[in-house]
């Protein structure tokens, strides 16, 4: 095989091999330092926020609890990425959910786009509304954009929010919880398809 081919070659499997392809902004996500460091929390005196050994993969998790009716338990991982994130940027945001409410309680996951010195250049519901939360794990994923100003880096913001009713309450587990930043490392297989084809051009060419 010609030598500069071989390179060729030898390229396409470099690119293609297992790597990272997204820049992980979280600190303790998984909650495995055994405590909330690196969240957050508005919960009052009332309202709870812990971890727990029911995790969905390790040894922790975080809980939420929150039985104030007519009320907002919110945790959040704050300000990240500050001058790193851009204007319009996909962002990668995962977790691993499960929990329930009564009378009317209910669970929502919230980004924000921080503007330095206060306020926010977008602030979507992921999903659009509550989240679909059973007695089980699921796993969640999202891919916001960032708004026109994230000065103030970018928050993922968790709320277990209860209804106007007496007796109103949420609860939400929380594990693994990921916002990422997709790399400019090239995708594996589309690396590699280059390469290989770069090679099968250089052959040709020299028949």
């Amino acid at each position: 095989m010609k030598p500069i081919c071989l390179s060729g070659l030898v390229l396409a499997f470099v690119f293609a091999a297992p790597g990272d392809v997204a820049a992980e902004l979280t600190v303790n996500g998984d909650f495995e330092t055994g405590d909330t460091s690196g969240w957050t929390s508005f919960a009052s005196p009332a309202q709870t926020f812990a971890v727990t050994s029911d995790s969905k993969t390790g040894g922790f998790a975080g809980e939420l609890f929150n039985d104030v009716s007519g009320s907002a338990l919110v945790v959040k991982q704050a300000n990240l990425g500050v001058g790193l994130v851009t204007a319009g940027e996909t962002i990668l945001i995962s977790f691993d959910a499960k929990g329930a409410g009564t009378s009317g309680g209910v669970a929502f996951a919230e980004f924000f786009s921080e503007i330095a010195g206060g306020g926010t250049s977008a602030n979507p519901i992921l999903g659009s509304g509550p989240l679909a939360l059973t007695n089980d794990y699921q796993r969640f994923s999202f891919s916001p954009v960032t708004g026109s100003d994230v000065s103030g880096g970018i928050t993922l913001q968790f709320n277990a929010a209860t209804g106007a009713n007496l007796g109103s309450t949420s609860r939400l587990f929380i594990d693994n919880v990921s916002v990422a930043r997709i790399s400019a490392v090239p995708e594996p297989a589309s690396a590699a398809l280059a390469g290989l084809i770069s090679c099968g051009m250089l052959l040709r060419r020299r028949r």
